[in-house]
């Protein structure tokens, strides 16, 4: 209870207010994460499939680096029953779709050991997975690219992963590695950003339904 006690300046009551507050903001927020980690998961299957086939983690034309073929072997190993394209698609983790729009790494061990351009996964394949994307980021005042997309999905991972570990959002959430914390009220602007990207009526669906404006605005 520090973090509330802290934030409370010693008021151990609203301290507890506070940790109830707390609990339910992250509630609500996975309510919306649960929406948005399976809309983000079959945009960017379906545009790698239509690139390389339903079994695209197969093709070997398409790059993947050592980091994201491991995340896909681990999740490849978790599927019970007949290993179909859904149920690897399931089992793959937010942060195995957040490394696909990073830059990628290498492949391999020395001396064939290669490099793999994610632009590749990018340019013309993962770019149609966020068609409002485009028009996203020039409202942020910010130039469409793989790097925004990445900057949103990897803001968007870090509050999955902080509520999902229970982690207090009351002080917001630290970004690893930028020395900047994000409050809680960006986090929700990021969440209906990623929705915004990936499709207009996930956007409107989730401003129409989502709890966590009027719980941030009953902040204790």
């Amino acid at each position: 209870m520090t973090t509330y006690i802290n934030t409370a300046a010693g008021d151990h009551a609203r301290a507890r207010d506070l940790y109830l507050w707390d609990r339910e903001l992250a509630v609500g927020f996975l309510g919306d994460l649960a929406f948005l980690e399976v809309a983000l998961r079959n945009a960017m299957s379906s545009q790698l499939e239509a690139k390389w086939g339903p079994t695209w983690y197969e093709n070997n034309n398409m790059p993947l680096d050592d980091r994201s073929m491991n995340t896909l072997s681990q999740a490849w190993s978790r599927i019970n029953g007949a290993k179909t394209p859904g149920k690897l698609v399931a089992q793959c983790m937010f942060g195995f779709w957040r490394g696909l729009l990073d830059k990628g790494d290498h492949a391999g061990k020395a001396p064939r050991r290669v490099r793999c351009d994610y632009e590749v996964l990018w340019r013309g394949v993962l770019d149609k997975a966020f068609p409002g994307g485009r028009t996203q980021a020039k409202s942020d005042g910010l130039r469409w690219n793989r790097e925004y997309a990445l900057a949103v999905v990897t803001r968007v991972n870090e509050l999955r992963n902080r509520v999902a570990h229970h982690e207090p959002l009351v002080n917001g959430m630290p970004l690893p590695g930028q020395h900047t914390r994000l409050t809680a009220q960006q986090a929700h602007e990021d969440t209906m950003r990623l929705a915004a990207m990936l499709d207009r009526d996930l956007h409107a669906f989730l401003g129409a339904q989502s709890s966590v404006p009027a719980l941030l605005a009953g902040k204790p």
